[in-house]
């Protein structure tokens, strides 16, 4: 029964999640967008800190730090919003850095044998999580859309790219979960997950790539067949390591969940850890090849 009560609570978490995603894609909703971004790299920040121990007789400082990992989700909305406007941009940047001056001079009062330490899990919270979910911000608007492709009354030209990024993790998450349950025999890497499979992975690969190719089929206009597929290829290649990262963090500090937000599946580093190594390559491939 307790199975059962944690499969629905797993579910039904997801289709919430998947739903707040989807709704603001599917709706154009740039605003929201951003805001949810920001509030899973605010979530993950803390998270971070939490499994590595750091901040951790400064509640106060630890929650700070979280909230300041929003602030590079909003300069990059700024770029989009404001068309590059360098002024706007530096003005958004500026508490940051002032934040991050501020924080190097308070270490110099805070009694710890390894300072660097200390600094490097505090700002590799910020570097793991804002950076990536800011370049998924900077995939949104109206240089980074699809309305010449498409037409100029298309629904949602300015979140678009984050439809293919997000299904395909989900279809190749879905994917791994189905082969590997019923195939899974020889471990990818047993030291750091072992609940995954070869046949899992590849599983999820190739309902990655069926999804490319639904992609095509529904918007051909926006990139070709190869282009497509390489993206899927991409984000099912990084999404693994992005999943077997954060296994290999949990491990290494001896935690089962990152979190317990989210009820059925942990904290949002446990959702999200896919997306975090899948943003960078993406925007790059979708900015630098597809839109070129």
């Amino acid at each position: 029964m307790s199975k059962l009560k944690s499969l629905a609570s797993r579910a039904v978490t997801g289709a919430v999640y998947v739903g707040i995603i989807l709704g603001c894609i599917l709706t154009n909703q740039m605003v929201l967008m951003a805001w949810v971004l920001a509030l899973f790299a605010m979530l993950g920040s803390y998270e971070y800190q939490l499994m590595t121990r750091a901040n951790l007789y400064a509640l106060f400082l630890r929650i700070f730090h979280s909230l300041m990992a929003g602030v590079p989700i909003y300069v990059a909305y700024t770029l989009v919003d404001y068309s590059g406007d360098w002024r706007r941009t530096l003005m958004a940047v500026l508490p940051y850095f002032c934040y991050l001056l501020f924080y190097l001079i308070g270490e110099i009062y805070r009694l710890k044998r390894q300072p660097s330490i200390e600094l490097g899990h505090a700002f590799f919270a910020h570097l793991y999580t804002a950076l990536p979910l800011g370049l998924l911000v900077l995939t949104m608007g109206a240089r980074y859309g699809v309305a010449e492709q498409l037409g100029g009354d298309f629904a949602f030209p300015d979140t678009f790219w984050l439809l293919p990024i997000m299904v395909t993790i989900w279809l190749n998450d879905t994917g791994a979960y189905l082969f590997g349950s019923l195939l899974g025999r020889h471990k990818l890497f047993e030291r750091v997950s072992p609940n995954k499979s070869w046949e899992g992975a590849i599983g999820g690969g190739v309902v990655a790539i069926l999804g490319a190719i639904g992609f095509h089929a529904l918007f051909p206009e926006v990139a070709t067949l190869g282009n497509w597929i390489v993206l899927a290829v991409m984000i099912v290649f990084f999404g693994n390591f992005g999943d077997l990262f954060e296994s290999f963090l949990k491990r290494a500090y001896g935690v089962k969940d990152s979190g317990y937000i989210l009820p059925g599946h942990g904290g949002i580093l446990d959702r999200i850890d896919s997306l975090l190594f899948v943003a960078i390559p993406s925007f790059f491939y979708i900015n630098l090849v597809i839109l070129a």
